[in-house]
C-alpha cells in the first residue's frame, strides 16, 4: 500500500511537543491494567489542555505473555480471550465517565476483536470508523494517543490513507532504541499492526516502556497519602492498586520481568538463574500509561528527541535506518511532575 509522505520539513513542525489545547483521541485496553484508568481519568480531569473527543475500546489478552513465559510459577494475570478484553475495556470505560460525572454518549467506540493479521487488510470496527471520520472532518491536527495494541489505529490507516496528514499519534510501545529487544506487552501482542505504524510514515511520538514510562511508580503510602478518600475516582483507582501491592505480586512482577522486558540486559544470567532468593519486596506499582498524557499536558516532564524511525523486526527487535523517516521519541519522565499534576486533578474529582 502507498502512504501520503510528509517532507522532512513538515514532519519536524508536526512532531514539534504539543502547545495550546489539543484535540485528541484515546485508544485504551482500559481492563487490562490499572494504569489505563489512571491515563483516562487523568485525561478527562485536564479539560484546561486537553479536549478528549472520543475514547476507543482495544482488545487485550493474556496469551503473548504466556507463549514467552511458558512456566507455571509466574502468574499472567488477565483473560486470554480477545473479545472478551475488548467487552471488559468498552465497560470500563463507561465505568469512569460516570464516576467523574462526565456523558459518555457519543464518545465511546468498540474497537475490533481480533488482531491485525494481514497488513494490507484493516479490520474494521466502529472504533477506527470513527478515527477516520474525526479525523477527515477538521482541518485542525488530531492527537491520537494509544496506551494498548494498535489495531484499532493501524486500521484506521489503511482505510484512509490520508489521516496521515491529518494525525499526530502519541504511542507507549516498545523499549528505547538501545535495548536488546523489544518484547513488550502491547507491540508483541499486536506486531503486524505496530509494524504499520513505523512504517507508514504517520508522524509518531514512542514513549518506550522500560527505563522511561518504567519511572512512574507509586506505592500504598502514597496513594493514601494523596488519592484515597479525595474522590470517588481518587478511592477507586487507589483500592484497585492498594489490593494487588504484595510481596508475592512483586516477586512474581520481578520473574515476569527478568523473563521478558529485561531479558538480554545482564551478562551474568546463566550463573544466577536457579537458586536465588529474590529476599524482602517492598511492593510498588508502575502507572505506565500515564506517560502519554503527561507528554500531552506538559512535555518538559517527557524530553524527547527526533530521531529516524526504527525498523521493528519480526522477531521483535530494532533495526535502524537512517535514512528513514523521523520520529520523536521520550528518553526520560520526571515521575514527580506527572503524578503531582495527576494526584492534584483527581483530587477535585466529584465526591
Amino acid at each position: 500500500m502507498t502512504f501520503p509522505k510528509l517532507s522532512k520539513e513538515e514532519m519536524t513542525a508536526r512532531l514539534a511537543p504539543p502547545s495550546g489545547k489539543i484535540r485528541m483521541v484515546l485508544d485504551t485496553d482500559t481492563y487490562n491494567e490499572v494504569d489505563d484508568q489512571f491515563a483516562l481519568s487523568y485525561a478527562l480531569m485536564s479539560p484546561e489542555k486537553l479536549s478528549v473527543e472520543a475514547v476507543y475500546a482495544a482488545p487485550f489478552s493474556g496469551t503473548f505473555f504466556a507463549r514467552l513465559l511458558n512456566k507455571d510459577d509466574v502468574t499472567v494475570p488477565m483473560t486470554f480471550d480477545l473479545a472478551e478484553g475488548l467487552e471488559q475495556s468498552y465497560q470500563e470505560i463507561i465505568k469512569i465517565f460516570g464516576m467523574l460525572d462526565q456523558s459518555p454518549e457519543g464518545k465511546v467506540f468498540r474497537g475490533s476483536s481480533e488482531y491485525m493479521k494481514n497488513p494490507d487488510q484493516p479490520v474494521y470496527s466502529d472504533a477506527a470508523r470513527d478515527l477516520v471520520k474525526r479525523a477527515m472532518a477538521s482541518d485542525d491536527i488530531l492527537y491520537v494517543v494509544a496506551i494498548g495494541e494498535i489495531t484499532n489505529i493501524a486500521s484506521a490507516i489503511l482505510m484512509e490513507p490520508e489521516i496521515i496528514k491529518k494525525i499526530i499519534i502519541v504511542w507507549l510501545g516498545g523499549h528505547p532504541l538501545y535495548w536488546p529487544h523489544t518484547v513488550e506487552f502491547n507491540i508483541g501482542q499486536d506486531p503486524i499492526a505496530s509494524q504499520i505504524i513505523f512504517n507508514s510514515g504517520v508522524p509518531l511520538v514512542l514513549v518506550p516502556c522500560m527505563a522511561v514510562a518504567s519511572n512512574l511508580t507509586t506505592t500504598a503510602a502514597e496513594l493514601r497519602e494523596n488519592l484515597m478518600g479525595k474522590s470517588r475516582i481518587g478511592s477507586y483507582l487507589s483500592d484497585i492498586v492498594i489490593r494487588q501491592l504484595s510481596p508475592q505480586n512483586a516477586a512474581n512482577m520481578l520473574n515476569l520481568f527478568r523473563l521478558t522486558y529485561l531479558k538480554g540486559t545482564d551478562d551474568y544470567r546463566q550463573s544466577t538463574e536457579e537458586g536465588v532468593p529474590f529476599g524482602a519486596m517492598s511492593p510498588s506499582r508502575i502507572i505506565w500509561d500515564i506517560s502519554t498524557i503527561g507528554y500531552m499536558i506538559n512535555p518538559i516532564w517527557c524530553p524527547s528527541t527526533l530521531v529516524p524511525s526504527p525498523i521493528l523486526t519480526d522477531d521483535l527487535r530494532w533495526e535502524m535506518d537512517p535514512c528513514r523517516h523521523l520520529m520523536r521519541i521520550c528518553n526520560f519522565v520526571y515521575r514527580d511532575g506527572v503524578f503531582g499534576d495527576m494526584f492534584a486533578k483527581l483530587s477535585k474529582a466529584p465526591k
